[in-house]
């Protein structure tokens, strides 16, 4: 499912006790906004322009500069649009900012370019000027669907609940939406939850909870646990993510009304880090395998958006640490011969998976980044995630650390199971 609904994309299955437990999920919400899905900018074509301004090598600067030297702001918002757009479906959203900043100095009364501005501040962390030109879009056209449902997203990304609800009940009524009615009413049912929940920002995180001393004692431990795994995953992929990380700690029953899921899963992570911590009063080695695994999907996603789910899930069970070699012999034999599935076909979301889909593919995961970490290391793993982070496509990216790519990692990580099918 796309941008705005919670409860899509990867997931995350834990072994309890050889048991199978569906664990939690991500959204693109993790992605950060989704841009205008449209943008005019006076009369000019902007599909006219992408061959000026965008050639093999990506973008064209002196074209830019010629285009700019014409003397028609139109024009120069428009081409410096092309170029920020192209920027950002490459990933690449620092230079994407550049390009839409250039476009509204040229086209400051135009709402779907402050529309892009915000978005791409936000997803870069900047909130507080995201806020600044969400705000102005909607003031430009208070009748745009497209501004109204970024000021939302900003407002929510802010932590401002009742403006994002505003926005969004404004966007849904200049334009309906089936993907943000539903994250229209989480955002209500969360709302209503949590309005009088204690906030607790300290270093890297913002801890959200019901008042009372022994959640204040459970949330100063949670914090601590955060800090040192935030520092472990910092070594361990070679970056960190660009905004304050939101941990929201619940009652079962609290959980279950905000996120719908089921009562036996473990956590959600949607952009925020939501935890049923139900009766417990101490952090517990499964609560904090929990949270390294849902923060690895938090550092991630907040760098490489376009990394392919195997990895991303194959990273958050390594770092819990969990291998292969000590899953539950059931869960080792999930990938009998001739049931593997090749990992390009896992680059996708797992939710939608049957349980013993799910399975094999979780295993697989697991193990074929064991494979390139025990050819590699983790130089290897973190040169893929920072070649994906750069745009490359997954099988380009592989090649740099498996010289097969796809084909070599199979074969790889097919003899990596058998060995242990047949060995245990």
């Amino acid at each position: 499912m796309a941008v705005l609904v919670v409860l899509a994309g990867a997931g995350y299955l834990a072994w309890r006790s050889a048991v199978l437990i569906q664990h939690g999920t991500q959204s693109r919400a993790h992605e950060g906004a989704m841009a205008p899905t449209t943008v005019q900018i006076g009369t000019v074509d902007l599909n006219a322009l992408i061959g000026q301004v965008v050639g093999s090598d990506g973008v064209n600067e002196p074209a830019l500069v010629a285009i700019e030297s014409r003397g028609e702001p139109s024009l120069t918002a428009a081409a410096e649009f092309v170029a920020g757009r192209y920027e950002h479906e490459h990933n690449r959203d620092e230079q994407a900012l550049r390009h839409i900043q250039r476009a509204v100095d040229a086209a400051p009364s135009n709402a779907g370019l402050h529309s892009w501005c915000a978005t791409l501040m936000l997803n870069s962390g900047q909130t507080a000027s995201a806020l600044t030109e969400a705000e102005r879009a909607a003031e430009l056209d208070p009748e745009s669907a497209d501004a109204q449902r970024i000021l939302g997203q900003v407002c929510y990304g802010a932590g401002r609940l009742p403006e994002a609800i505003t926005a969004w009940e404004h966007s849904l009524r200049l334009a309906p939406n089936a993907e943000l009615s539903e994250h229209l009413e989480k955002a209500r049912r969360e709302a209503a939850v949590e309005q009088h929940f204690t906030e607790d920002a300290r270093g890297h995180f913002l801890l959200r909870y019901e008042g009372g001393q022994p959640t204040a004692a459970l949330s100063d431990e949670l914090w601590r646990a955060l800090e040192h795994d935030y520092d472990q995953l910092s070594a361990d992929l070679g970056f960190t993510p660009r905004t304050t990380i939101t941990v929201v700690l619940y009652s079962q029953q609290q959980f279950s009304d905000v996120t719908k899921a089921p009562a036996w899963a473990g956590a959600i992570n949607d952009g925020k880090l939501r935890i049923p911590t139900g009766d417990l009063r101490n952090m517990t080695p499964q609560l904090d395998a929990v949270l390294r695994h849902e923060l690895t999907h938090s550092f991630v996603y907040s760098a490489v958006p376009n990394c392919p789910v195997w990895l991303n899930e194959g990273l958050a069970q390594m770092e819990e640490p969990r291998s292969v070699e000590a899953l539950p012999a059931d869960l080792r034999l999930a990938v009998q011969p001739g049931s593997f599935v090749p990992l390009a076909k896992l680059e996708g979301s797992f939710q939608k998976m049957s349980a013993e889909d799910a399975r094999r593919a979780y295993v697989e995961s697991l193990a074929a980044v064991e494979v390139i970490r025990s050819a590699k290391g983790m130089d290897g793993l973190r040169w893929m995630l920072r070649k994906l982070s750069e745009g490359e496509q997954s099988e380009t990216a592989l090649r740099g650390v498996v010289f097969g790519g796809y084909e070599e990692l199979d074969r790889g990580t097919e003899a990596y199971l058998a060995k242990y099918s047949a060995t245990h």
